[in-house]
């Protein structure tokens, strides 16, 4: 295995590069360690699995489907921008303007640092991270975010880490945004599996409101349902994720502790054959409802690490 760095229309990247295979991760340091691509060998023929909804139209940096973004220190949205912790109110900047919110953090683009690289020849791993000082305004609290990408033959593993390097508690969630595609699968023909037991319905602010039970067993169709929602998936040490291109008999799976990341947002973007499977610790809001918010006191951290590889689909799912 073998790591290469180079410049690119998006800023330095960092590919995990397995050469006998043709595998790759391009990870995007300048832009919050977003990951770029990920080729895998998928029955026979490497293909990237990783999708940048709106690329014709707007840079990774102007992207506002925030492709593979790192959703950190809070995940999706802040009600108004507005938050209270231990006594005291904070303000958030509005970057979702047209629903009045603060979303998806503000690591997202962000320059990360190049930490540990490592090669052998069953794996390439590197280590990006980010010191965080306390200098975005209504969010003063200091802690370190630590990225860890490890390409092995047909799978990446995704660490994500966070210390509260601070002297008081802080609030805390984390979550990813990368959008899944199995080349040449039209929408319609994907259906999903997963271990959720009930969904979220949203109010005008795209904030929910409502719980709602749902029976998962034959999973979820795009050809017949739109999909925009935020789930609550049972408590499980390893939870699965299982996007089926139908027609063609192709899986890619995703896998995490729901222990860890208990909720799980998927998201078909309008006019793109792509899917976004985003593993989040918290719910939308929890910085105002608590719904999966972490408090972390100094020197306490929290670790959780997502999975990816592609193959057959498992029967026993249907």
């Amino acid at each position: 295995m073998e790591i290469n760095i180079f410049d690119s229309p998006d800023g330095q990247v960092v590919q995990l590069h397995n050469p006998n295979t043709g595998e790759s991760a391009e990870i995007l340091q300048d832009l919050g360690g977003a990951l770029k691509s990920l080729h895998l060998n998928l029955q026979g023929k490497v293909e990237n699995i990783i999708a940048i909804p709106q690329a014709n139209q707007f840079s990774m940096k102007e992207n506002d489907l925030y492709p593979s973004a790192l959703l950190c220190p809070w995940v999706n949205r802040v009600r108004n921008g507005n938050y209270s912790f231990l006594g005291k109110n904070y303000q958030l900047p509005i970057n979702e303007k047209a629903l009045g919110n603060a979303i998806h953090g503000f690591l997202a683009r962000r320059k990360f640092e190049l930490g540990k690289q490592e090669t052998t020849k069953e794996y390439a791993k590197v280590v990006l991270f980010y010191n965080y000082v306390g200098d975005f305004d209504a969010y003063p609290f200091h802690f370190q975010f630590e990225w860890e990408f490890t390409l092995t033959q047909g799978a990446l593993d995704v660490s994500m880490k966070c210390i509260n390097t601070g002297d008081s508690d802080m609030p805390f969630a984390c979550g990813w945004h990368p959008y899944f595609q199995i080349p040449g699968t039209e929408l319609a023909d994907y259906h999903i599996y997963f271990q959720g037991k009930s969904r979220f319905l949203s109010d005008s602010q795209m904030i929910p409101m409502k719980e709602e039970a749902l029976e998962m067993k034959n999973g979820l169709s795009f050809r017949s349902e739109q999909i925009d929602h935020v789930f609550r998936l049972n408590s499980v040490d390893t939870h699965l994720t299982e996007l089926v291109d139908t027609k063609q008999n192709r899986a890619l799976f995703v896998q995490q502790s729901s222990k860890l990341f208990p909720f799980l947002v998927v998201f078909a973007p309008a006019n793109e054959n792509c899917v976004a499977i985003e593993p989040m610790t918290a719910n939308t809001d929890a910085f105002n409802t608590l719904d999966g918010l972490i408090q972390l006191k100094p020197k306490d951290f929290f670790q959780g690490n997502v999975q990816i590889w592609v193959g057959n689909p498992l029967e026993l799912t249907r």
